[in-house]
């Protein structure tokens, strides 16, 4: 909407504006778009009721990883990772260079060393605890502590449980293992069951907020919000097959 934008501030005369939406303005708010949008994206992963420190930590990982990818690219005057920043450099006939390149090479250096302070907790993620939550079929033995090394290994070599690690999700994995392989089986457990953001409190506010409103300020919510947040459906026609209609005669001639 660049070219509408530019009509509106001059027909409204708002030269004062109209200076300020130059080329370079441009430029750096196609940036900031495509920049907000990558954020968006990754913020959105990190939600849902099923995810776990494990989904979060590779997206987040992935992400400053593509934050180093982007900020080499950049060096070399390469705008081909930001779609919409790329758009407006081929639709004015310019390259990436000068005050323009040095700004998104420092804002990127910046956005990545932010996200390495704002999480330094990803380096766990080498800790054998967690190569043995996220595959034990490809993990050494000699990784995990000496207690657990034969029941290990007893998970290791079971083809059907190898089997149903291929075909289910991790969570359902060892959901169903933990009760065979105590030991192991806690180990896994300890690992996905923290939470790995606040999205289930944030829904949980949210559905409050909608439920109690000025209409209904006494009400107790409890039971309201169990049925709210509950991810099993009501069976509505089973339920009301159990109950005896009362019929309304009119007794009027």
């Amino acid at each position: 909407m660049r070219g509408e934008v530019k009509l509106f501030l001059e027909d409204q005369g708002k030269q004062d504006l109209l200076v300020l939406f130059t080329e370079g303005f441009q430029l750096s708010l196609a940036y900031l778009v495509d920049v907000f949008e990558a954020l968006n994206v990754l913020n959105r992963t990190l939600q849902g009721k099923n995810t776990t420190r494990i989904e979060s930590f590779d997206a987040i990982r992935a992400f400053i990883a593509k934050l180093g990818l982007w900020h080499c690219r950049v060096q070399q005057g390469n705008a081909a990772s930001f779609a919409n920043l790329y758009a407006a450099l081929e639709q004015n006939s310019v390259t990436l260079e000068g005050e323009l390149k040095k700004e998104i090479e420092a804002h990127l250096q910046i956005l990545k060393e932010e996200f390495e302070r704002y999480f330094p907790e990803l380096t766990i993620m080498e800790l054998s605890d967690w190569k043995l939550t996220r595959n034990p079929f490809r993990l050494s033995e000699d990784l995990v502590c000496e207690s657990l090394q034969e029941e290990f290994l007893d998970l290791k070599y079971n083809s059907t449980a190898k089997d149903d690690f291929e075909a289910m999700p991790l969570t359902d994995f060892w959901a169903k293992y933990a009760c065979v392989y105590n030991n192991v089986g806690n180990v896994a457990l300890r690992t996905l069951l923290p939470f790995s953001a606040t999205y289930l409190c944030e829904t949980g506010f949210s559905t409050l907020v909608s439920v109690k409103t000025k209409a209904r300020n006494k009400l107790d919510c409890e039971a309201d919000l169990r049925c709210a947040l509950s991810s099993t459906k009501p069976r509505i026609k089973q339920l009301v097959s159990k109950k005896q209609p009362h019929l309304l005669i009119n007794n009027f001639k």
